[in-house]
């Protein structure tokens, strides 16, 4: 029998979407390429000039999305409590929907098992919260499916669940906290 991640990992390369546990709330996440982000603002009924955050196991993983310098590089990889997404220069030409409106790109690295084993499987994933936009997040499967119904590829229901809360946000280069 697959693993949760493994089938996970196969309907995200395939360009599904996936309600699944993160190291904070209950998320709906893609690979960030533009055909799917569009796809999970719809979902969401979302803005799409507000962007999506980058989960990944390593910095590695985000090379192709972020421009830093050494020290951010350093701050970035360090294991945070409580979990920290930081906003992040971001490179030239990245898909519309991943940016939305803005020049920075919000990036976490994950320390969820199942997560953190997904992006060493395929890379940096597309996140949001399990929500339609600007409603209460949902932290449960079966809400989330009564929410979304259908439009979810696949919804993980076995790992441990994460804090409950919303990360907190650092602007990286000017180190000002955004979120606590």
């Amino acid at each position: 029998m697959a693993s949760s991640s493994h089938i996970l990992t196969q309907v995200l390369s395939r360009g599904g979407i996936i309600a699944h546990q993160t190291d904070t709330v209950f998320g709906l996440a893609c690979i960030p390429k533009e055909a799917s982000l569009q796809r999970l603002a719809r979902l969401k009924q979302r803005d799409t000039g507000r962007g999506f955050i980058l989960l990944a196991s390593n910095c590695e993983q985000l090379n192709n999305y972020i421009e830093c310098t050494l020290d951010e590089l350093k701050q970035l990889s360090y294991q945070h409590t409580p979990p920290t997404t930081y906003l992040v220069n971001a490179k030239p030409h990245l898909p519309a929907s991943l940016l939305g409106q803005h020049s920075k790109i919000a990036v976490r690295i994950v320390q969820h098992p199942t997560v953190a084993e997904i992006c060493r499987n395929i890379g940096a994933i597309a996140s949001t919260s399990c929500n339609i936009s600007q409603q209460e997040i949902c932290n449960d499967a079966s809400i989330c499916r009564t929410l979304f119904g259908p439009h979810i590829d696949y919804i993980e229901t076995e790992s441990i669940t994460g804090t409950g809360h919303a990360s907190r946000i650092i602007d990286l280069s000017t180190q000002k906290i955004l979120r606590e």
